[in-house]
């Protein structure tokens, strides 16, 4: 099951107008992982992994914003940055 946090940062993206890619796969042992990679005009990055690995459900695996480890709470913030303006 794709993680609830997952699909709301999708919709934040939509909601925001960001570009974005959504990568579902698995990995060398065949644990399935989504990634995403967020980008507003050529400075702003976001990407996000979620994977199974060891716990065979979905965890945040990495979360980074412009190259900086952050909270998914963070990462999230960015993304809505502009909507409360």
């Amino acid at each position: 099951m794709i993680p609830a946090k997952c699909t709301e940062l999708v919709s934040a993206l939509l909601a925001g107008g960001w570009s974005f890619v959504v990568l579902h796969g698995k990995d060398a042992g065949d644990s399935p992982f989504i990634s995403i990679e967020a980008r507003r005009g050529l400075k702003e990055v976001i990407r996000i992994t979620w994977h199974t690995r060891a716990t065979g459900t979905y965890r945040l695996f990495s979360c980074m914003v412009n190259k900086r480890d952050v909270t998914l709470t963070k990462a999230m913030e960015a993304v809505r940055a502009d909507e409360a303006s």
